[in-house]
């Protein structure tokens, strides 16, 4: 029956079309209407406050300004990889369009990235930061595409934008588009095509690994051996046609320098307000020494507990998704605000497919909860409180499942 439901439906609809039965597009109570104005008034105070975000940042640094770091870093890889980490270099290379606010802007990410940077480096910056925020849009929106049904997604493409972190990493021209939308859709595949996820998953942790730290535990835990092999292999790829092409002296000087810029940017103060890995939160909370350290291993702890627990086979795809995308960045030692983004489809989710008004409350919670992880000074806690509010239900309809099976 469920084979003759699944290849038969389009026939099916037709038929009844032609015979002028009408069959219910959906078969969901409509939410309340206090629901309805309650979700407005939050997509409108969204968008007041992205709009004030983009008013106050713009005229204070310039449009894609994190993507010039990543292009010059490309730069350096096309002709002089063993500059690449030396940080003085790569500010003075970009002076040119920051001037004296041209400090403190690193290349940061692995060698492995550079398959993505060096060749838009061979293009002028604004051409290829444009190209580079296109490709970046179309993969975020294909992994929404993969992740919603059909019919929803247009509510996605409602909210998402709005998110304060999507105004942040669009106006920056942040890697979360094209990385997040690599994640997504690699959860999204598991199922159907585990060894396009695995690829895709393991791609993104290759070009910033610090946001899928927990993915391969993830994966282990929940049996996805096929999709763990290609992922391994797919980075594991990456990092050896770097080193190919650029050498083994720029691993060997990022290796070096990953850990020391880490503790730099958690603790500067400039950058203090955007952190949203909770584990990099410490010193802002003046923590130091052991206290410190306890504090980024409890969040280690929750990160791997998310990855191990929450994310099994039985569990929906919108628990699966915020479980994934959620356990890297609570263990992570470094996030800013704009890597919440990712988490979105699964909060969109979360309120499509909520039964009951009780449910669907507690998602339009959760999906403004997601939007204050990305403001500055909150995100931290939001995000935590997001995390909880999420996977909790999500949590409780797993084990019912496990226990009915």
């Amino acid at each position: 029956m469920a084979d003759d439901t699944t290849t038969g439906g389009l026939a099916t609809d037709a038929q009844q079309s032609l015979a002028g039965v009408v069959t219910p597009v959906d078969s969901r109570p409509r939410p309340s209407r206090g629901l309805f104005a309650a979700a407005a008034a939050l997509a409108a105070a969204l968008g007041t406050i992205n709009v004030g975000l983009i008013v106050f940042k713009l005229p204070r640094q310039p449009l894609f300004i994190d993507f010039l770091a990543m292009w010059t870093g490309g730069r350096f890889a096309n002709a002089d990889p063993a500059r690449l980490y030396d940080f003085a270099a790569v500010d003075r290379a970009q002076a040119w369009l920051l001037g004296a606010a041209a400090h403190d802007r690193p290349f940061p990410y692995p060698p492995s990235a550079l398959l993505l940077f060096s060749p838009l480096a061979r293009l002028p910056f604004w051409i290829a930061a444009w190209l580079w925020m296109a490709a970046g849009l179309a993969a975020f929106a294909g992994a929404c595409a993969l992740a919603l049904p059909r019919k929803d997604r247009w509510l996605a493409a409602v909210l998402t934008p709005l998110l304060p972190a999507a105004a942040w990493a669009g106006i920056s021209g942040q890697c979360c588009f094209l990385l997040g939308g690599a994640a997504i859709a690699g959860v999204a595949l598991l199922n159907r095509r585990p060894t396009l996820a695995g690829m895709l998953i393991g791609l993104a942790a290759a070009i910033k690994p610090s946001v899928l730290v927990m993915a391969p535990l993830a994966l282990a835990a929940a049996g996805r051996w096929r999709a763990l092999a290609f992922a391994c292999l797919a980075g594991g790829g990456a990092v050896a046609v770097s080193a190919a092409l650029f050498g083994l002296g720029p691993w060997l000087a990022w290796v070096k320098m990953a850990g020391p810029y880490l503790s730099h940017m958690a603790a500067d103060r400039r950058y203090a307000g955007g952190i949203v890995a909770p584990g990099a939160m410490g010193a802002r909370l003046g923590l130091t020494g052991p206290a410190e350290f306890a504090w980024r291993t409890l969040f280690v702890a929750a990160g791997a507990a998310l990855a191990a627990l929450a994310f099994p086979k039985a569990a929906p795809l919108e628990g699966r998704l915020t479980a994934f995308l959620a356990a890297s960045l609570l263990a992570s030692p470094y996030a800013m605000n704009y890597e919440t983004l990712p988490l979105a489809p699964g909060a969109v989710l979360a309120l499509i497919t909520a039964e009951g008004g009780a449910a669907r409350w507690r998602a339009l919670a959760a999906l403004a909860l997601l939007a204050a992880a990305g403001l500055p000074t909150v995100g931290g806690f939001a995000l935590i409180t997001f995390v909880t509010v999420s996977l909790w239900p999500a949590g409780r309809r797993a084990r019912v499942a496990l226990a009915r099976a």
